[in-house]
C-alpha cells in the first residue's frame, strides 16, 4: 500500500522526515521541477539544521536540481520505483552536487 496518496502528502512529509542531526554544517537548496499533469515547482532549503519548503518558487543556482514527472516522483517516494533505476531510465534527472544528492537521502530518511 502506498505511503502517500498524492504529492501534497509527500511535500507535507518532508518536514516530518527531516533529520536535523544529519544537517550539521549543511547550507543547501534543492530545486524540484515536477512535470506532467500534477506539475509543480518546489524549493527545499536546509540551513542551520532547519528545513524550509516553498512551493511555486524557483531557486537560482541550487545545490541540487531534481527534474521528474510528478507521478514518477510519487512512485519513487512510495517505494514503487527504485530511485537509481529511475535515474538510469531518465525518469529522474539530477543536476548539481552528486555528493549532496546522497546527503539529501540521509537528510530526509529517504526510503524510496
Amino acid at each position: 500500500m502506498p505511503r502517500y496518496a498524492n504529492l501534497d502528502e509527500v511535500m507535507a512529509s518532508y518536514s516530518e522526515r527531516f533529520r536535523p542531526d544529519k544537517a550539521e554544517g549543511v547550507d543547501a537548496s534543492v530545486q524540484m521541477n515536477l512535470t506532467g499533469d500534477n506539475a509543480r515547482q518546489v524549493a527545499l532549503h536546509v540551513r542551520n539544521q532547519e528545513m524550509t519548503l516553498e512551493e511555486g518558487v524557483t531557486v537560482n543556482d541550487p545545490t541540487l536540481s531534481v527534474t521528474a514527472d510528478a507521478d514518477d516522483w510519487l512512485a519513487v517516494e512510495n517505494g514503487q520505483l527504485n530511485p537509481m533505476m529511475a535515474m538510469m531510465q531518465g525518469k529522474v534527472k539530477l543536476k548539481g552536487s552528486m555528493p549532496f544528492a546522497m546527503k539529501f537521502l540521509a537528510l530526509f530518511g529517504f526510503a524510496g
